[in-house]
């Protein structure tokens, strides 16, 4: 007995590094793919610009500066400069910044969420299954931004409520996805060898069943980043979730379409940055669908 606790704390370090090295192979491979790289690059440079160049750059993103209106591209004003003089390359980088981190925060929220509740589901069967899925079908019946618009328009405007329309936007089909998952791994033959050791049903879905469905999360993340990024920036767009001055990308496009014929910088800016991560994400999620396709992986 002594034995087999004194191997446990041995086990799980192992398994742990195991892990990392796993998940630094992958992250090489990926990069060894054009696309990956390029992705990979791009999300990177994003990044840096969303969070770290806050830090580099001391310029105020509210307060309108001594250069002219709607100016163009300078050297003190990289993106031009906005209706009331203020400097768009700070505005950008800081709406940025607030959309990925409230984007991504919405998402990961709504996956965890969804996904517990797939597990749940698939796993426990029967009445709870039912019962757990008709309550995502009433989610699935409405389109995603009518939703949000709904929860936005009950629980109050905000950066705060877009976050949570977002999250739940993001919990019908994550929670799908796991079922279907949980479903087909359930009437594995190690399943029901974990079964007959005397595993409890807990420790044989989170330990074994859970691991062999990450990868369909994998693929479908970055899209789901993809549609929440393009809801928030559009209920941004339409007044929604900005608190102003403070800028977000859509409400820096809103502000920027009275202005387009004379000041297309304006707009061109924020659409621009949009454009790139979307694209990366898309392109990480299609090297990501031919890693995880066991022929095309063969055919390598």
């Amino acid at each position: 007995m002594s034995g087999r606790v004194a191997d446990v704390p041995f086990e799980e370090e192992s398994d742990r590094w195991h892990f990392l090295r796993s998940v630094g192979a992958e992250l090489r491979a990926v990069m060894r793919e054009p696309r990956g790289a390029l992705a990979i690059t791009v999300l990177v440079v994003l990044l840096f610009f969303a969070f770290i160049f806050p830090v580099l750059d001391p310029t105020d993103p509210n307060k309108p500066g001594d250069t002219p209106k709607n100016g163009g591209i300078t050297w003190d004003a990289p993106m031009g400069t906005d209706h009331i003089s203020r400097d768009l390359l700070a505005r950008n980088s800081i709406g940025l910044g607030r959309t990925i981190k409230h984007g991504f925060i919405a998402v990961f929220v709504g996956w965890l969420v969804g996904i517990t509740i797939g597990y749940t589901a698939g796993w426990r069967g029967g009445r709870i299954d039912t019962l757990i899925m008709r309550g995502v079908d009433v989610l699935l019946a409405f389109p995603g931004i009518v939703f949000a618009i709904l929860l936005i328009t009950i629980i109050g405007s905000g950066i705060f409520s877009v976050a949570v329309a977002i999250a739940f936007f993001n919990i019908p089909g994550s929670a799908r996805l796991a079922r279907a998952g949980v479903l087909r791994e359930r009437e594995r033959d190690y399943v029901l060898a974990g079964r007959c050791l005397g595993l409890s049903g807990r420790r044989i879905l989170f330990r074994h069943v859970a691991p062999n469905t990450f990868g369909a999360f994998t693929v479908q993340v970055p899209l789901a980043i993809v549609a929440s990024v393009l809801i928030m920036a559009a209920l941004n767009f339409l007044g929604l979730g900005a608190e102003l001055p403070d800028p977000t990308l859509g409400a820096i496009m809103q502000e920027g379409r009275p202005f387009m014929r004379d000041a297309p910088h304006f707009v061109l800016g924020p659409v621009l940055i949009l454009a790139l991560m979307l694209t990366a994400l898309n392109f990480l999620s299609d090297v990501l669908t031919e890693r995880l396709d066991p022929v095309r992986r063969r055919r390598v």
